[in-house]
């Protein structure tokens, strides 16, 4: 993985980990109760853009097993992928960091790695991602969702982990292309620098066949 790769993670997490710990609100008081709301899905206590942030913080991990759980150097990557559902880019982007790209993909991975990184699984992640979006953006009010960031750590660190996720995310699907030398063709090529759903479409259109290292064509 170029050095430049790995910068932007070591800079991604020391930009989250600074924001979490020095310029973030206070931990408001009523937070057990926000993340009560979140999970119940209640609008009446939780923004919906707040709900679907919450949310899609439970879609990205899954992406991000999609393309890591293939890794067969070091470090190992279960530890990581299964610390970014408690603690987000947090955990994970130092693997991302530090993970091995010159070691070759599993050729023979596991039935976990094999569902969560093939088509029907990128494709009801990419699903998941849209519905969300279109619930937080549609029902969702904005000056509420920003009220609550400037009032609750938890709603303001939630959404600076989904930021830094995103590109995070973005990142690993082009070096996942390099690995597996997939070469796209527009416009799909285009599709998949979308914020957030572009490397969602990617894992919903990867190519399950050919195996690491052949060249394969992405067709649109």
């Amino acid at each position: 993985m170029p050095i430049v790769d790995r910068l932007v993670y070591a800079l991604l997490w020391l930009a989250l980990l600074g924001y979490a710990l020095l310029l973030s609100p206070p931990v408001a008081p009523e937070t057990a109760d926000q993340v009560l709301a979140m999970l119940r899905l209640d609008t009446a206590t939780a923004d919906p853009l707040a709900i679907a942030v919450f949310n899609l913080l439970g879609v990205l991990p899954a992406a991000f097993m999609a393309l890591v759980l293939f890794d067969t150097g070091r470090p190992n990557p279960w530890p990581f992928a299964l610390g970014a559902y408690v603690l987000g880019g947090l955990v994970l982007l130092p693997y991302l960091a530090l993970r091995d790209t010159q070691a070759p993909l599993a050729a023979g991975a596991g039935t976990f790695a094999r569902i969560i990184g093939s088509r029907t699984a990128g494709a009801v992640l990419l699903l998941m991602a849209v519905g969300l979006l279109g619930f937080g953006l549609v029902a969702g009010s904005p000056t509420a969702y920003l009220a609550q960031i400037h009032g609750s750590k938890f709603v303001a660190v939630m959404t600076a982990d989904l930021l830094a996720l995103t590109a995070a995310l973005h990142l690993a699907a082009a070096t996942d292309r390099r690995r597996r030398a997939i070469r796209l063709d527009r416009p799909f090529a285009v599709a998949v620098h979308m914020p957030l759903l572009g490397p969602l479409l990617y894992l919903a259109r990867r190519p399950q066949g050919p195996p690491p290292g052949i060249t394969a064509q992405v067709r649109a």
